[in-house]
């Protein structure tokens, strides 16, 4: 669905965060992004959802054809959720759901948004201004419409963050089901959600990337340390 052939990604060119990285991301599949803090998990989300433009790759490529991440009709095919998002303080859930219609160029199916809301528990908060909402809360603002919009990819920055028990487990949920219609890459820092929801694992450590796929029974934390001991 998703290829980037050869990716650098840095601040200081120099000194690049990602080295010469080769991200895959296939058709109907949850791809879990692991690292430790300040491996660059954000800094490759935001690369492809055309946030931060300090990289060059040798080729990017979505169902065979050349993009360029920043090219309207990639965003129109993904919705990235981020680890902190302050915009639209002054708008509601039902404000945004209808500027996202606008932007998409589509109309939600509203008995799946309900199913979201009520899943999420954010049925009293929908007419609310998002910036008198909690975290949790306005995490879950984007979430449900993230996945409301049913995109061929969806990129989620540490979803978990701010979220209850309860809301966790939905997630762990609509990730699972979202696979009928799209692809999902995912930040966690919470192996749990990696083996709950992912087929397929990136591992950023000192700038490279490893992937490697998920069997049943996989101990997420045990591949980790040895990934991040080969790394050292």
């Amino acid at each position: 669905m998703l290829e980037v052939k050869n990716l650098s990604v840095w601040y200081t060119k120099d000194r690049p965060v990602i080295c010469h990285a080769d991200v895959t991301l296939k058709d109907h599949q949850v791809v879990g992004l692991l690292g430790v803090n300040g491996a660059g998990k954000t800094t490759l989300i935001n690369t492809l959802s055309g946030v931060h433009t300090e990289f060059e790759a040798e080729q990017i490529l979505q169902d065979g054809a050349r993009i360029g991440f920043s090219d309207d009709a990639f965003k129109r095919r993904r919705y990235t959720v981020f680890t902190e998002e302050q915009a639209f303080g002054y708008w509601s859930f039902s404000e945004y759901k209808k500027y996202m219609e606008k932007v998409y160029q589509t109309r939600l199916d509203e008995q799946y948004v309900q199913y979201l809301v009520e899943g999420f528990r954010f049925q009293e908060y929908r007419e609310q201004y998002m910036n008198k909402l909690s975290t949790g809360n306005r995490k879950k603002v984007f979430l449900i419409l993230g996945f409301a919009l049913r995109l061929p990819l969806l990129i989620l920055d540490e979803p978990l963050d701010g979220l209850d028990f309860g809301a966790a487990e939905f997630l762990y949920e609509v990730l699972r089901g979202h696979k009928s219609c799209g692809s999902v890459l995912m930040s966690s820092h919470i192996a749990e959600s990696i083996e709950m929801t992912c087929d397929e694992v990136l591992l950023l450590n000192q700038g490279v990337m490893t992937s490697k796929e998920i069997q049943d029974g996989t101990d997420i934390r045990k591949e980790v340390k040895e990934w991040l001991r080969d790394g050292d």
